[in-house]
């Protein structure tokens, strides 16, 4: 094969060689398939001829339509064959004659010179144009196949009908005739259709081509032969580059029942159009039918095509231009009566379906299809409302009846329809934000809880619940504070909120504030419903001790407490739940448990303190409390018992008990303050003891005041003593000095020098002579017999000299010797057994 070089018979080849020489090397890479050097020859070659050295003729051009046909750049490829069948031989050569057609068995004489093939042929085996431009029949017929398909591969049916056009124009070449009839029906309307041609076609490549047909006539004869499935055609409709013979592949593969494989075509369509309302109406119908089709098909396909299929028809039926469509292909208008039954009609139908399917899988009310068509429902209805004047429609059918379902359709669309999802919700948050009803409404649905709002619309409340509770369980391990549990807890509040308010309504009271309580717990305000709640609260009491012989009280209290913390100003509430503290009280103190009976009538008498029963339990219960405290004569008690019984008295100034066991509790309170030097307060508080004692009691005397009352309890405190503890000797050498303080009694003072000497005498045998000694300054001066006081002192000097004695202290033992002298009398000095021999004495 030589590739002619016009004017270039004197090139010395310096820059590509002989031009022939490197084409037939490009010929040759191409038929062992080395692709990558033919390409690389022939741009050569191109870059030659941009020079003048070489020129890019016919064959030149079908080969890079083919290399470009082979890399499937159909646009590179219509380029190359439209110039391959442009290209015509120079006159000089084209004069040229000779006596034989190309093909062996024609007899016919040649009149024509093929341009790319150099070869002759005769009038039936080949063509040329008015323009002078010839091809035989196998390069013609091999270029305008390639062409076509190129054309309609990279939508340039155009200018491939152009080319067609012109060959067909010839005298007898029926294949441009059949091409043009299938690709531009109207441009051989004059000429004629080559039927036998168009079945030798490849079976893939007619049903391409019959496809294009029918979407340029649309007559039911053209869509019929075209959506029959040719055999031995591919099970695989069109590539996918076909954009505009999608939808008429879809329909030829529905008709055959490839429901599934007509779902996927639709799809791809759907892609290139998102929001044509045509495009989702064609994906709804198909989806529906995979859906609605073989019982063998993958659950799971069969569940994401019901999904799509519910986002794509609640698009459509709230889709204005959908019913303008509508009407325009019926003829006639709809009315706003006619468009809601028929939506209605095929909504219910559709719902129908979904619920039988829901039903079948088992699946949970949360996750159903049904729940799903009504949450895309409900948007797509109300989302125009919110977008009308957020966002401008760019085009017919862009009418933001877009559903959540929807929503994520369009973002796994990408690019700019991702964008419009993200626009769409922030128009959303913004009118809720903005007060708007529709758009909180809106963005509650939105939300990954949108479902269950649904429900709760319908009143499905325990689907919610028990929804949300286990996806709960299933995160369990999130933290309380979890942005994740917001959501789930704000609508697991208001579901049991709406429960709680369901219950009440049917007199399930109980049943009524248990939910309350968890409503409250999940944040929701139950301000406003304390009445609701409190009534709740009541009946729900009164049904635990209704027709009982034995009540239940510790329950009864239970439940009107928690009602009482969601309902805390019902005041018939607290009168009932006062009355059972009491029952309760009195419950527990038959088992000997004051102190919980105490608390029980104190929460009585907080609730209701108007409550008669309540104020006597609580006052007896409060009095023994104080007994009890007293009767263990612990001092730091002694307050507590004292504010006790004040609280009584203030209750019930006429207690006769409370007055005895306060009486009591201050004598000993002042006393004790007595002890601390505090004499204003002691004598304030013995005179209110004294006030609240009976006047009749022998237990004071009266014509004395507080300071004999102190002198002399603190004397009866002091007795009985140890004599031999020399700390209790001194303590009640401490008690008696302070009584003597308030009061010089007789038998205060004989008990202080009778202790004195008691303690002498211990020290001293204990060889404390020093401090025993030293306690003879404490003896009370108005004391009438002090003998036996002056006898220990004298002992303590007489042994405290013996030791200075043995010490060899001879002046200090006389001095003792002496002091003892001046404490004993001569008679007591015998007692001591001394010797006249006694160097002391």
């Amino acid at each position: 094969m030589s590739h002619t070089v016009w004017g270039g018979a004197e090139d010395d080849g310096a820059t590509v060689g002989d031009p022939s020489a490197l084409f037939e090397q490009a010929v040759t890479a191409y038929v062992q398939g080395r692709f990558a050097i033919t390409i690389s020859h022939l741009r050569r070659l191109e870059r030659a001829a941009a020079v003048g050295d070489a020129v890019v003729d016919a064959r030149h051009a079908a080969l890079r339509g083919t290399l470009a046909a082979r890399a499937q750049n159909w646009t590179e490829c219509c380029d190359w064959y439209e110039r391959a069948l442009a290209f015509s031989l120079p006159g000089d050569q084209a004069c040229q004659q000779t006596l034989f057609c190309f093909d062996e068995d024609c007899t016919g004489s040649a009149g024509g010179l093929c341009g790319q093939c150099d070869r002759w042929f005769c009038p039936e085996h080949g063509a040329e144009r008015e323009d002078g431009v010839a091809r035989c029949g196998p390069c013609l017929d091999v270029a305008l196949h390639n062409l076509v398909q190129a054309a309609v591969l990279a939508d340039r049916v155009g200018t491939a009908v152009e080319t067609l056009a012109s060959w067909a124009r010839t005298t007898n070449w029926g294949t441009a005739k059949a091409l043009l009839a299938c690709l531009a029906p109207e441009e051989a309307a004059n000429l004629g259709e080559q039927a036998d041609v168009l079945d030798s076609f490849a079976p893939d490549r007619r049903a391409a081509l019959l496809l294009y047909r029918a979407s340029r006539t649309l007559q039911p004869t053209d869509l019929e032969w075209a959506c029959v499935p040719e055999s031995g055609a591919s099970d695989s409709p069109l590539p996918e580059t076909h954009e505009w013979l999608r939808p008429w592949a879809a329909l030829r593969l529905s008709r055959t029942g490839r429901h599934t494989e007509a779902w996927r075509v639709r799809y791809e369509e759907w892609l290139a159009r998102p929001v044509d309302t045509a495009a989702v109406h064609a994906l709804a119908l198909t989806a529906l039918r995979v859906f609605a089709g073989d019982a063998e098909t993958d659950d799971q396909v069969r569940e994401e095509a019901a999904r799509q299929a519910i986002a794509c028809w609640a698009m459509v039926l709230h889709s204005v231009s959908y019913w303008w469509e509508l009407e325009r292909h019926s003829g006639r208008s709809l009315t706003a009566d006619e468009r809601k039954a028929a939506a209605d009609a095929l909504t219910e139908r559709i719902r129908q379906a979904l619920r039988d399917d829901d039903r079948t899988a088992e699946r949970p009310t949360a996750d159903s299809l049904e729940l799903a068509w009504e949450v895309e429902l409900a948007v797509a209805r109300r989302l125009p409302q919110v977008m009308e004047d957020a966002l401008t429609p760019p085009d017919r059918g862009y009418d933001f009846s877009f559903g959540p379902g929807f929503l994520d359709l369009l973002s796994s669309a990408g690019g700019r329809w991702k964008d419009l999802v993200a626009d769409v919700h922030s128009a959303v948050s913004e009118a809720s934000g903005e007060g708007d009803e529709v758009g909180g409404r809106l963005e509650g649905l939105l939300s990954p809880e949108g479902h269950y709002l649904t429900l709760l619309e319908f009143g499905r409340f325990d689907d919610v619940i028990t929804g949300i509770e286990a996806e709960g369980t299933a995160r369990h391990g999130a933290q309380e504070n979890d942005e994740s549990l917001r959501g789930p807890r704000r609508v697991l509040g208001a579901a049991l909120f709406a429960r709680a308010r369901a219950h009440v309504e049917a007199r399930r009271w109980a049943a009524a504030i248990r939910d309350f309580e968890d409503a409250a717990a999940n944040g929701v305000s139950l301000t406003g419903h304390e009445e609701e709640i409190g009534r709740a609260g009541v009946h729900a009491g009164f049904a635990l001790y209704k027709n009982r012989a034995e009540v239940d009280w510790q329950a009864y209290v239970g439940l009107l407490e928690r009602a009482l913390a969601m309902a805390p100003h019902h005041e018939q509430l607290k009168r009932d739940l006062a009355v059972g503290c009491v029952h309760l009280g009195e419950q527990v103190q038959q088992r000997d448990a004051h102190d919980e009976a105490r608390v029980r009538f104190a929460r009585a008498h907080e609730l209701d303190p108007s409550n008669e029963l309540a104020v006597a339990a609580l006052n007896a219960a409060e009095t023994r409390s104080a007994e009890r405290l007293l009767g263990r004569q612990i001092v730091f008690r002694l307050q507590e018992a004292i504010e006790i019984l004040r609280g009584v008295l203030e209750r019930d100034e006429t207690s006769q008990s409370a007055r005895r066991a306060l009486a009591d509790a201050l004598y000993e309170h002042a006393l004790n303050t007595a002890m601390n030097d505090d004499r204003a307060k002691a004598l304030s508080l013995m005179r209110e003891a004294r006030s609240l004692s009976d006047p009749d009691s022998g237990h004071w005397r009266p014509g004395r005041g507080p300071k004999h009352d102190i002198a002399t309890g603190l004397y009866e405190r002091a007795l009985p003593y140890d004599e031999l503890d020399e700390d209790d000797l001194r303590e009640t050498l401490d008690i008696l000095a302070v009584a003597r303080s308030y009061e010089v009694q007789p038998e205060i003072s004989d008990t202080q020098v009778s202790v004195l000497a008691d303690l002498v005498e211990l020290l001293s045998a204990n060889e404390k002579y020093d401090e025993a000694i030293a306690l003879v300054r404490r003896c009370p001066r108005d004391v009438e017999d002090r003998s036996r006081l002056d006898m220990a002192v004298a002992e303590a000097y007489d042994r405290r000299a013996r030791r200075h004695l043995d010490r060899g202290d001879n002046a200090a033992a006389r001095s003792d010797t002496r002091s003892a002298r001046t404490y004993a009398s001569a008679h007591q000095l015998s007692l001591f057994q001394v010797d006249k021999a006694d160097p002391l004495w």
